[in-house]
C-alpha cells in the first residue's frame, strides 16, 4: 500500500468539499456555519501530518468535519442551557410599547388631519378605494362618475398626501 502524503489529503478534501458542505449544512442546520467549519476542516487536515496510516481519506475528512460539528452542537447547546436557551414564542410580548403606541396614533390623527383636507368628492373616492377596499369601477358606479375621474381624484389625493407629508 502506498503512503499517503498531505497533498492527497488535501486532494480528497476538494474532491469531498461539495459533498462536506452539504453534510454540515444539514447536520447543523446553518449554512453559514456550515462554511466556517468547511474551513476549519481545511486547517486540520492542512495542518495534519499524514504518515500512511490512513486506509480511506473520505472517511477521514468527514470524520474531522462531523467532530467540529459535534463539538459546534455541544457548545451551542452549552450556552443556550447557560443563557436559560432560546426565547420562546410565548414569552415575546405581543403588546405595543407605550411610546410606539403614541407615535402611532400621533401619525394616525395626522393622517386623518390630512385626509380630512381633501375636497370631499376627493377623500370620498380615497376613502372608498384605501378604507374599504373598493375597486375604481365600483367607486364610479356608487358615485356616478367615470373611472377615469375616480383615477384623477386618487392622484390628486396621493399627491396631496405625500406633498404634505414630505413637507412635515
Amino acid at each position: 500500500m502506498d503512503a499517503i502524503t498531505d497533498s492527497d489529503l488535501l486532494a480528497s478534501f476538494l474532491l469531498y468539499q461539495k459533498e462536506l458542505q452539504q453534510f454540515l449544512t444539514h447536520k447543523v442546520n446553518c449554512a453559514e456555519t456550515a462554511a466556517d467549519l468547511i474551513q476549519e476542516t481545511y486547517l486540520r487536515i492542512a495542518r495534519y501530518s499524514a504518515d500512511g496510516e490512513i486506509v480511506n481519506q473520505r472517511a477521514f475528512v468527514f470524520r474531522i468535519a462531523d467532530n467540529l460539528a459535534l463539538d459546534h452542537l455541544r457548545s451551542r447547546a452549552r450556552h443556550e442551557q447557560r443563557d436559560g436557551g432560546l426565547v420562546e414564542e410565548d414569552l415575546v410580548c405581543r403588546q405595543p410599547q407605550p411610546d410606539s403606541m403614541l407615535e402611532g396614533q400621533q401619525q394616525m390623527e395626522l393622517f386623518e388631519k390630512l385626509i380630512y383636507e381633501l375636497p370631499p368628492q376627493c377623500r370620498k373616492v380615497f376613502l372608498s378605494c384605501r378604507v374599504e377596499g373598493k375597486r375604481y369601477s365600483e367607486i364610479a358606479a356608487e358615485l356616478g362618475i367615470s373611472a377615469r375621474t375616480v383615477e384623477a381624484h386618487m392622484y390628486k389625493a396621493l399627491k396631496h398626501l405625500k406633498d404634505r407629508i414630505d413637507f412635515l
